[in-house]
């Protein structure tokens, strides 16, 4: 059975150690802590009998902005980003979707391109990675 359910302090260390195993720059149990105090972010954990991935997201008023989405490497391609994606497209008066991706992950930006998300344009030297600024994406989904 798939569980869509907001993240408890409890679930963080699992969160940190796939976060570690998917992210170069992965976030620090601090970052996490901080996200479950702030009201306008949401963290959504996707579990089987385990957690195997999560979602985080700002949302203000009327618009989401994915800040981070992750899936255990071992299960990709299974749906579960998907599932993810569908259950914030399902909250209430939500009009507009945003995220960044990097140019570079062809794999990621595929996935959001088939969940419906259409590119609206650059951010230029948005991420750093290994001392190399790389370009990000900007992705929408915009619901009609």
């Amino acid at each position: 059975m798939i569980n869509i359910k907001e993240v408890k302090k409890g679930d963080l260390l699992k969160l940190i150690e796939i976060n570690k195993d998917i992210f170069d720059n992965s976030a620090s149990i601090n970052d996490f802590e901080n996200y479950l105090k702030e009201d306008t972010i949401k963290i959504w954990k996707i579990s089987t009998q385990k957690i195997i991935g999560f979602v985080i997201f700002y949302h203000v008023r009327d618009e989401i902005e994915i800040i981070q989405i992750g899936i255990m490497e071992s299960c990709r391609r299974k749906n579960y980003g998907s599932l993810l994606i569908n259950k914030i497209k399902k909250l209430k008066d939500i009009r507009k979707i945003f995220l960044e991706v990097s140019v570079e992950n062809s794999q990621a930006i595929n996935f959001y391109l088939k969940n419906g998300f259409k590119n609206i344009g650059t951010r230029k030297a948005y991420y750093k990675v290994n001392k190399q600024r790389i370009d990000a994406l900007r992705l929408l989904f915009e619901f009609s």
